[in-house]
């Protein structure tokens, strides 16, 4: 299998084979001797490694690691080719700390696409996430802690790509290609022992589009006096409970002290019967201490995604195309932090928008009344007068191109700019603000109704800010 990546301007072409063998690079400019080893006794031992894996897992090649171990801060462009159209598992492992480990205003999130499809949670609602889902990386979860995701996708012959997305970065540490020849009946070899953590995201597999009759996990729990290994499994949201213990119901392995006493191995297997259509599907292992996953197998019967019956789509505003479709739910953070600047600021000086967005942030992380998160905080009710119906700037929120003029658009694609950025923390927060007026109310009356708790900051443009609170 070749591949390349690319990260900004960097591009380079390896050959891996890796089964139950150590890693050999193989030169691309020539063919001579590698590692002490020759072409010839490289492919061999590929040839052996592919024999071996399809013999065992009923894969027909070798896994392919590309290893990374770097932190990005930009897309990760991963471009690689499957030989036969079939079912491959793209893996990929990486770190997100959250933001007090950074010491940071933001934790570290990642996501990824496959060949241009991302991923979103099950069932759709009407906020799309695509970094708070199995599919994804949190760090406000992980904590630093390592977390693999396994897509089970159906490939046709040639050349595809993964996109790595941070938010605003993340440590990746591999990814890892396998190809099989039987696509029903698949078994996964792990054999990982978890980093010893407290009830966090470990595994996630992704079905892109397939059913899932069976599934069976191969697994060491420890019992331990005091906090033993358990596990969770979660199936499109749903906890697959244990049936013989009330205080470990919601681990479906769990170290036992009966085993501990009679000297038996921890080794625990159990078979999951979630008979789901095909569609898309997550199941979520979560680890608590140090427990080790073996395998996984799965009963499945995938389809390409070209096969697959289309989804309904949603149309979602951009830049380019910002006119609301009737919800303001449909908006991505960016697009609810660009309309909000709109209304308030259009005209005021970019240091002034700048503050409005940070002020909604700084809002989202005072752990006060105000919700936690971008969208609850701009649309909560009563807050910001763009977003009411009767007010005089609601048509320009909505539509914030309606209006079609240069003035207007320059005004429009600032304001979607210094959103974009904040979002994405790409700019420092210049203030503690989280209230702001403009022209028509009084400093003195604002003090008095809105923050008697608070205090005045400074004035940039026409705009007022202050700090309170709540």
């Amino acid at each position: 299998m070749l591949y390349t990546f690319c990260l900004k301007n960097s591009v380079h072409t390896r050959r891996w084979f890796v089964f139950g063998f150590k890693p050999l690079r193989q030169d691309a400019k020539d063919g001579g001797d590698v590692a002490g080893r020759t072409r010839k006794d490289i492919e061999t031992r590929s040839s052996r490694a592919s024999a071996f894996a399809e013999k065992l897992f009923g894969a027909w090649r070798a896994e392919t690691i590309m290893k990374i171990n770097k932190r990005i801060t930009d897309t990760y462009c991963h471009t690689f080719a499957v030989e036969k159209s079939g079912l491959a598992a793209i893996s990929v492992s990486a770190r997100c700390q959250s933001k007090k480990q950074l010491k940071s205003n933001t934790d570290e999130d990642l996501r990824v696409e496959i060949d241009g499809f991302g991923f979103r949670e099950i069932p759709p609602e009407k906020n799309i996430q695509q970094y708070n889902i199995p599919a994804s990386f949190n760090g406000s979860k992980l904590k630093g802690l390592k977390k693999t995701v396994v897509f089970f996708v159906m490939l046709k012959k040639g050349e595809h790509t993964i996109d790595l997305i941070p938010k605003p970065s993340a440590f990746v540490e591999k990814i890892a290609i396998q190809e099989f020849k039987d696509s029903k009946n698949v078994t996964l070899p792990v054999n990982e022992q978890a980093e010893d953590g407290d009830r966090r995201p470990w595994f996630a597999f992704v079905l892109v589009h397939a059913s899932l009759k069976l599934l069976t996990l191969a697994v060491d729990a420890q019992y331990r006096l005091g906090d033993s290994d358990d596990i969770k499994v979660i199936i499109d949201n749903n906890i697959q409970k244990q049936e013989h213990s009330y205080l470990h119901r919601f681990w479906a392995f769990a170290g036992s002290l009966l085993k501990k006493i009679k000297q038996k191995k921890e080794e625990q297997e159990k078979t999951f019967s979630p008979n789901l259509s095909k569609a898309r599907h997550y199941i979520e292992i979560w680890a608590d201490r140090t427990p080790t996953l073996h395998s996984i197998a799965l009963e499945i019967d995938p389809v390409f995604s070209q096969d697959a019956p289309k989804e309904p789509e949603k149309r979602i505003p951009t830049v380019d195309d910002p006119e609301w479709t009737g919800d303001f739910h449909d908006d991505i953070e960016e697009m609810l932090m660009a309309r909000l600047i709109f209304g308030e600021a259009r005209n005021e000086p970019r240091a002034a928008k700048e503050r409005i967005a940070w002020s909604v942030v700084n809002r989202t992380e005072a752990g006060s009344w105000w919700p936690n998160t971008i969208q609850g905080a701009i649309l909560q009710k009563g807050q910001y007068d763009p977003f009411k119906a009767k007010d005089s700037n609601y048509d320009d929120i909505i539509d914030p191109l309606r209006k079609v003029g240069q003035k207007t658009k320059a005004a429009w694609q600032e304001c979607y700019a210094v959103a974009s950025e904040v979002m994405a923390r790409k700019t420092k927060n210049p203030t503690p603000a989280t209230h702001f007026h403009g022209i028509g109310v009084t400093r003195d009356w604002f003090e008095k109704h809105v923050v008697p708790q608070g205090r005045f900051l400074e004035k940039i443009g026409n705009t007022s800010f202050y700090w309170s609170p709540n």
